[in-house]
């Protein structure tokens, strides 16, 4: 393969630069038994400059112990460990210390659009999102995005995105690009580019829509979201996005909130279904490291409106031949590769919790009637503020989860500044919930093509398959065991006791010294999976009979 690249980014979690919001009135779909809770007092409202939802394996692999940055191959653009496999369980990591009883496979190099949509059963269904529309909103545009998807597709051997396939919405100027308010637009364009191969991987037939906001900031991703609903631009809204709503500098406005959430409601009453990323930062405890600007622990906005798709992630193994091995969902612990090669540090099991996907129960939003009777009272009344109760079921999510842990994650292909200092294609792993939501909307694409009609607001037809098969139950023992001596996944011992896990080798550095991390799988916190609906990936991930399940 052909140049791969050094991805420059780190994580973008739910903690936001400057937020703002009083506690949010929603007007939610036919709100199930009660009114919204009394508000409490709040500081004075603010507008949120929304954040990216991505976590690159640079971030994941982020070495605080050394002078040098081992995670490059120098000469190449490739972005990776040093040691990696195609497929989860593939490789055994010989040159590190065993954890918790046993030995752990390397981590995968990432994941192909031919993996992904065997796994998914896209492959088997024959359906390629032929008529339907995908839009995907972010902030600022990437000047080369379709030479970058088509230069990925050419080295993976996909369908190249041909131009009438391919359009881009932009404003005639941007904004906030260099004042420190958002992300920079070479972040957004890496944000991009995922969002694009992802939805292309999924559906490659589906035409494609990029719309620019002007800058990160609430009420200009508005603004693209109105251009969407106006000029009805799509059928399906990927938004690899969002933010806390109640930050340490204040409160989201809830003028703003409302705003959006009138625009989603219109827009699903014309057809138009809404799809964001749920977060990066687990119940973003203002504790961990990626929610420092978090006032509580909370669920991200927009994915917690009632009238959109909130998308949470999973770890996703994948076997031998693009196999669906098996998930848990999303979040990782990190230990460290200690001097001298013989143990980790911290301990394993004991690892910093890094990144895990978002959600949980929505101290602002009541429970829409699609809930109830699904998600159990007691995930509905278990606030993660100060009140811990609430008087009233509330919203909870996500809704749906899909492959988002970068140690399981998508290669992706964009143009960007590499390890040489010079700016030009490669190619790299990526993770985040900003990769479930696009992989779901190529995933729907495929759905509305099979059905030939639009789906508009999708979460009631979601609920009412819960019990139907199309869905994964993701526990903690949905993975499977990895047998290490073999060279396939064991799935008949899905009750092992040993954690999974899996080992980013970075090899040897500069001065001889080998660097590598251990990560911990299916740890996200405050937020746990279980039978049933869950915190961390709600309904669960579509499963081989979700295509089939809308005929």
């Amino acid at each position: 393969m052909s140049a791969r690249t050094a991805l420059a980014a780190g994580v973008a979690a739910a903690a936001l630069i400057s937020v703002t919001q009083s506690p949010v009135s929603f007007a939610a779909p036919a709100s199930s038994r009660h009114q919204t809770p009394t508000p409490q007092q709040s500081p004075p409202p603010h507008h949120l400059a929304m954040r990216t939802n991505h976590v690159s394996y640079a971030e994941a692999a982020e070495n605080e112990n050394s002078d040098q940055d081992p995670r490059t191959n120098p000469g190449t653009n490739y972005q990776a460990p040093k040691l990696c496999s195609s497929y989860y369980g593939q490789r055994p990591a010989k040159k590190v210390p065993d954890a918790f009883g046993g030995r752990n496979p390397d981590a995968v190099c990432g994941y192909t659009p031919e993996q992904l949509r065997y796994a998914d059963g896209v492959t088997q269904s024959r359906e390629s999102g032929a008529g339907v529309t995908v839009a995907i909103v972010d902030a600022y545009a990437s000047p080369t995005m379709l030479a970058d998807a088509n230069r990925y597709a050419m080295n993976h051997g996909e369908r190249l995105l041909a131009p009438p396939q391919f359009r881009e919405v932009t404003p005639p100027t941007y904004r906030h690009t260099t004042d420190g308010v958002c992300e920079t637009p070479s972040s957004w364009a890496e944000e991009e580019a995922l969002d694009v191969e992802a939805v292309h991987a999924m559906a490659p037939q589906a035409d494609i829509v990029y719309v620019a906001a002007a800058s990160c900031d609430d009420t200009d991703l508005l603004a693209a979201l109105q251009k969407v609903v106006d000029q009805h631009l799509a059928s399906i809204v990927t938004n690899s996005w969002g933010g806390v709503p109640h930050s340490v500098y204040g409160d989201e406005d809830p003028a703003t909130t409302a705003a959006f959430s009138a625009l989603f409601q219109r827009g699903g009453q014309q057809g138009i279904s809404f799809l964001f990323a749920s977060g990066d930062c687990g119940a973003a405890d203002p504790s961990t490291e990626c929610a420092t600007d978090s006032a509580r622990p909370q669920t991200e906005y927009p994915a917690q409106d009632p009238w959109v798709t909130a998308v949470g992630g999973t770890s996703l193994a994948i076997g031998p031949f693009g196999a669906y091995g098996g998930e848990v969902g999303w979040g990782d612990r990190r230990s460290v590769l200690a001097p001298g090669g013989k143990a980790w540090a911290p301990a394993a099991g004991a690892g910093q919790w890094r990144f895990g996907g978002g959600g949980g129960t929505s101290e602002d939003v009541p429970q829409p009637t699609y809930q109830a009777g699904v998600v159990p009272d007691a995930l509905s009344t278990k606030l993660m503020t100060a009140a811990k109760t609430a008087a009233h079921p509330m919203r909870v999510v996500p809704d749906v989860a899909l492959a988002a842990d970068p140690m399981t994650g998508f290669l992706i292909g964009v143009t960007a500044k590499q390890p040489n200092g010079r700016t030009e294609y490669g190619e790299g792993q990526i993770g985040g919930t900003s990769l479930a939501s696009p992989l779901f909307a190529g995933l729907l694409a495929d759905a509305e093509q099979g059905v030939g009609h639009p789906f508009g607001f999708l979460n009631p037809a979601l609920y009412a398959k819960a019990a139907s098969g199309a869905f994964n139950d993701v526990t903690p023992t949905s993975f499977p065991a990895t047998d290490l001596d073999a060279t396939d996944l064991d799935t008949t011992d899905l009750d092992a006791p040993k954690p999974p896990a899996t080992v980013v080798d970075l090899g040897r550095d500069s001065a001889g010294v080998r660097q590598a991390r251990l990560y911990q799988l299916g740890d996200d916190g405050l937020l746990r999976t279980g039978v049933g609906f869950d915190t961390v990936t709600g309904l669960g991930s579509p499963s081989l009979s979700f295509l089939r399940s809308w005929r």
